[in-house]
Formats: C-alpha cells, structure tokens, sequence
C-alpha cells in the first residue's frame, strides 16, 4: 500500500508543508511566524526557520528534503517511518511534513528522479552536495548594461 495515499490533509509542495508547519507550530498566526523566536541563535533553533516564510532566502540550503527529515527525526527519534500523524489527532490537524517524512518527494517518481541526477551531475554538483541559493534579485545594475531590445519596446508601449 502506497503510504502517501493514507495522507488525510492537503496536498502541499515541501517548502508550503513547511510553511503549514510553522503557522500550525505558532498557534495558526502568520504574523506569529514572522516573529519566530527558533532562529539560529536561539538555545533550540528550528531547523525550518530560515524557510518559515515560504520562500528559500540567499544564502539558504535548497535541501528541503533534508530539513524535512531531520525535523521528522527530532519529532520522532526512533524513527520517523512509525510517524501516524497522517491523519488529524483530537484538535490538530494532519502533519503536513507526513508525507515527505523519510526524506524523499513522493510527487518524484523514479524516472524524474533520475533525470534531476544526471541533470545535476553536468551542472558539477557531487552526489551528497547541496547548492546554496543564490539571489535572484541583482541589488545593483552592472555600468553601462542595459535592457534587451525585447525589453524596451515593452516598456514603450
């Protein structure tokens, strides 16, 4: 039997279960997350903390498998496979990292799995790196570079 499919919540890409986690985690306040005291400062940080947001700041590990497992095992430390928070317990709500709890995209599929690998392998990285992430937003333009042509008729028009 397929394990994801005991799943009872909703359907979440890892970095949103991450973000379901911490509102669910600050009693169900957004603003509460923002204000998370579990940073890496803290005598107990959190290991979603810099990614509570819901976005992958710079700087950042994009591993969000690896965060997700090993919060599971901080959870659970005799392992997270015996985890049933598959499902809503009393007055809360299904765990929204349950599906991605052994470390693996259950939406990846072998084949895909493979082609992410051997796409990484040309792009240099070694198996077991992890690529930290680079901002996408260029703070200052580079002198005397402008816009495509593309570019500029939009911005005509």
């Amino acid at each position: 039997m397929n394990t994801a499919s005991k799943y009872e919540g909703k359907r979440l890409s890892p970095l949103k279960a991450i973000r379901a986690f911490c509102v669910w985690c600050c009693g169900g306040s957004a603003h509460e997350v923002n204000l998370c005291p579990a940073g890496p400062e803290a005598k107990h940080p959190c290991v979603f903390w810099a990614y509570r947001m819901g976005v992958i700041p710079p700087g950042a590990s994009r591993s969000l498998m690896r965060a997700i497992k090993a919060r599971c095992l901080d959870c659970m430390p005799d392992g997270p496979a015996d985890c049933d928070a598959f499902q809503a317990y009393e007055i809360h709500p299904p765990c929204p990292m349950w599906v991605y709890r052994m470390g693996r995209n259950p939406n990846i599929g072998a084949e895909q799995r493979e082609k992410l690998r051997v796409h990484g392998k040309r792009a240099g990285f070694k198996p077991g790196s992890q690529p930290d992430s680079d901002s996408r937003i260029v703070s200052k333009p580079v002198a005397g570079e402008t816009c495509g042509p593309e570019f500029q008729t939009r911005l005509n028009e």
